[in-house]
């Protein structure tokens, strides 16, 4: 699996990539620590987390290739997503949208930044 990023996107992200930045595409589905929807939903709900290397990320086995490098995702979060994906931001909202060939798989992907006294 791949994920495409924009140039758009990958300049939004910059500033939170540094050598100890891990970053996650979740699954917003109330499973693992950082997971706080818990309710049934119609939607999909996709976020970037951004950790550092010492929180814990075992919810998330499965590693996706990107133009930013390394994004961990749940592996059964795979059902959700396509084989070649693209990440892109719309400027004039300023959110991510997350797309691929069978279409728009979360039109409002949300950026956390959930390590502990990190300021951007």
């Amino acid at each position: 699996m791949y994920l495409k990023i924009s140039t758009e996107a990958q300049e939004r992200l910059q500033k939170y990539l540094d050598e100890e930045a891990v970053v996650i595409l979740d699954l917003d589905d109330g499973v693992g620590a950082y997971s706080k929807m818990g309710v049934c939903s119609l939607d999909t709900s996709f976020r970037l987390l951004v950790l550092d290397k010492a929180q814990k990320k075992e919810d998330y086995q499965l590693v996706l290739d990107s133009d930013v490098g390394e994004l961990y995702v749940k592996d059964y979060s795979k059902m959700y997503m396509d084989e070649a994906m693209t990440l892109s931001l719309d400027t004039r909202l300023g959110v991510f949208k997350l797309s691929g060939p069978s279409g728009m798989l979360d039109s409002h992907v949300q950026l956390v930044d959930l390590r502990p006294n990190k300021i951007v």
